[in-house]
């Protein structure tokens, strides 16, 4: 990675997040007044950061790094996968599903009851001597205005425009109290999430083939001449796909549907023990 630091960006036009990819290169613009290129065949980028952008602590830990790990991860051995992680007593959980059903207030709600928080919206997965391992960046957990009425904590914070253009809040995890975090996990378990307008919880059962199909059709596309990152990330999801998985239907309250995963990891684990 090569990074200039220049001060003239420091009076650049504010704009908003922008990437374009041609191939095997992505270019982008972060704010503030920061332009980034990648090049994922030969693992190389190349930033010319603003001062305010390469004095800012939160653009590092919010932005540069977490992008950069999402876009040149694969080519580096570290797949990024659209999902969140948290672990009880060394039982990792992976919570999966659509966009906009919930996964982030659910997130925040199992951190409340205790589960280990290791990432939140992406989940960043390698191989150590053949056992997956899932990683996490201490990034912020992004809940939607919404999410107020579930937690009291937000009233001390105000919703701000994220990076993909949504107004959001972006809670640090330890405002929840009794939370944890950690930053690696060996996942166990999947749950794809599903919102229903019928009260209760639903556990059912998965097959392999619909969580392979999943994880494949929202992850990012990869230019066809990246064959090794390509093949890494098959494995992965290969990997993933053996896990045991259930599809989660709920019409409750985030707090109600993660007590229904709480009381669920608990049968299940002593049933099969």
């Amino acid at each position: 990675m090569d990074i200039i630091v220049d001060s003239r960006l420091d009076t650049a036009v504010k704009r908003p997040a922008y990437f374009r990819g041609n191939g095997h290169l992505v270019f982008g613009f972060l704010p503030p007044g920061s332009f980034i290129t990648y090049d994922l065949l030969r693992k190389y980028v190349r930033a010319v950061l603003s001062t305010a952008a390469a004095r800012d602590d939160s653009f590092w830990r919010a932005l540069l790094i977490p992008i950069t790990i999402g876009i040149l991860g694969t080519t580096v051995g570290v797949v990024p996968l659209h999902c969140a992680c948290l672990e009880r007593n060394g039982i990792g959980l992976l919570i999966a599903g659509d966009s906009g059903v919930g996964k982030s207030t659910l997130t925040a709600a199992l951190t409340q009851r205790g589960l280990t928080l290791i990432s939140d919206d992406w989940t960043y997965f390698s191989k150590q001597q053949s056992t997956l391992v899932a990683h996490g960046l201490f990034s912020p957990i992004k809940l939607l205005p919404d999410a107020i009425q579930f937690f009291q904590e937000l009233r001390e914070l105000t919703p701000a425009i994220s990076l993909n253009g949504e107004l959001a809040y972006e809670v640090d995890p330890a405002r929840f109290p009794g939370s944890t975090v950690n930053n690696t996990s060996r996942p166990s378990w999947i749950f794809f999430l599903e919102r229903t307008s019928t009260p209760g919880c639903h556990f059912v059962s998965c097959p392999s083939a619909s969580v392979h199909e999943f994880f494949e059709k929202n992850a990012e596309r990869l230019p066809d001449e990246l064959i090794d990152a390509r093949a890494l990330r098959a494995n992965i999801i290969r990997t993933l796909s053996t896990l045991p998985c259930w599809i989660l239907r709920t019409g409750e309250s985030p707090q109600r549907t993660s007590e229904a995963i709480d009381h669920f990891i608990w049968e299940t684990k002593y049933a099969t023990a």
